[in-house]
């Protein structure tokens, strides 16, 4: 069995949280990334979407492309 998880590009999934303390940044994403490769996860998983749909379109996002 494989493991893998979503990059929280949106700053986190959860809709009715403000602030879950993951930052929509590429220094976030490329440490968390990093780590998940450190301890032996098998992928790392990037939303290909443009707008933030899980906290509104005007909050940040990381776009897939340039992410990856």
């Amino acid at each position: 069995m494989r493991f893998g998880f979503w990059l929280p590009v949106f700053g986190g999934w959860l809709r009715n949280v403000d602030d879950e303390k993951m930052a929509a940044t590429w220094e976030y994403q490329r440490d968390l990334a990093q780590r998940a490769e450190q301890t032996g996860w098998d992928v790392t998983l990037i939303a290909e979407l443009n707008l933030n749909d899980i906290k509104g379109p005007e909050a940040d996002c990381l776009e897939a492309w340039t992410t990856a």
